[in-house]
């Protein structure tokens, strides 16, 4: 359900809606209807009552958050009404609120800035969370463009779910090696279990998340992993997550990730991801960890020889050997790299 500051904002909405001249009776029937519609947080757009939500984009020193917001202008929306945009600014120098607010001056939708300034995702990522007052809140990076249906389609399977992922689709410029769009190690799918999913395409339901006290890690806000373990902590407590892959938000490959060295860190932090997962939710496979990561990570290397080293699938076999020497490492000795630190300007965290 929505806050109270968010009930009474829905209400004096709903109050404001001017009707044509009409007999008492439909005058009551209208009134019900309106304020069933109120108690489900639910706001007219055009002929049909629209559900609210706010859009989350948390930043970090990358000029294609301006991008990311073109785009949002652009959604085609019929079920949906954006509220409001909230970006989160992780710098620690708040320079971009000047810009956001000289944007927002013009944009199709409110447009809100916060001040995150702690160099860490999580404290960005639970910031936004508290700075909604809708109860479906829409994640989109900072690097990301938006698709015109895409946030109509994460809303079309929120019924009876908590959560709503799509698909990140990389994009991979001419000049980037081949191997690169071939190997697609970029985009972000669920081809898994369905919790095993990320904020880069994502529809929350808010209340759920307040009234069970799921929270992004903080610790986890310089390594990555933190989203992983939140739908995790969300699928534990109940909540039920749906893969949408028709929501669709396009990454553009910047050169300096199209390296197998960058593939390899990526893979690796994952496969500790997973042994932290592992520890915490599954006892069981954790104490077998060391078994079977390293008789997968032998396993996989053994591959990337066989498949002869610099074709697409010898890749392919050495990102799967550094994930599981990952979940190797983390059995023996349960930290996590440390993806996120400080980051240059125009190569930001992700």
């Amino acid at each position: 359900m929505p806050s109270r500051e968010g009930r009474s904002a829905l209400a004096a909405a709903c109050a404001s809606l001017t009707f044509k001249r009409q007999p008492i009776w439909t005058g009551l029937l209208t009134n019900r209807f309106c304020a069933a519609f109120r108690h489900l947080g639910l706001h007219r757009s055009g002929d049909i009552m629209a559900e609210p939500v706010t859009i989350c984009i948390c930043t970090y020193r990358r000029p294609s958050l301006f991008e990311t917001l073109a785009s949002i202008e652009q959604l085609r929306l019929r079920n949906v009404d954006v509220v409001g945009v909230l970006v989160v600014d992780n710098d620690l120098a708040d320079g971009l609120r000047s810009e956001v607010a000289e944007r927002a001056g013009s944009y199709r939708f409110p447009l809100r800035y916060c001040h995150a300034p702690a160099q860490n995702i999580s404290i960005a990522r639970n910031a936004a969370l508290d700075g909604v007052e809708t109860r479906w809140a829409a994640f989109i990076d900072d690097d990301e463009v938006a698709s015109p249906d895409w946030l109509e389609e994460l809303y079309a399977a929120a019924e009876g779910a908590e959560a709503v992922i799509g698909q990140s689709v990389a994009q991979y410029g001419p000049a980037l090696p081949g191997w690169a769009a071939r190997c697609d190690f970029h985009s972000n799918r669920i081809t898994g279990r369905v919790d095993n999913a990320y904020t880069s395409n994502a529809l929350l339901d808010v209340d759920f998340l307040r009234r069970k006290n799921i929270r992004f890690r903080e610790e986890l806000g310089r390594t990555g992993g933190e989203d992983t373990l939140l739908f995790r902590q969300l699928a534990e407590s109940g909540g039920r997550i749906v893969y949408r892959p028709e929501s669709v938000v396009y990454e553009e490959v910047p050169p300096t990730r199209a390296s197998m060295t960058w593939v390899f860190r990526r893979m690796y932090r994952a496969g500790q991801t997973h042994g932290l997962l592992s520890r915490e939710y599954d006892a069981k496979a954790f104490s077998r960890l060391g078994l079977t990561a390293g008789a997968k990570a032998l396993a996989s290397a053994a591959m990337t020889l066989a498949t002869l080293p610099g074709t697409d699938a010898s890749r392919r076999w050495a990102a799967r050997s550094a994930l599981h020497l990952g979940a190797l490492s983390y059995r023996v000795r349960p930290t996590i790299l440390e993806e996120y630190g400080v980051a240059a300007v125009g190569e930001p965290r992700k």
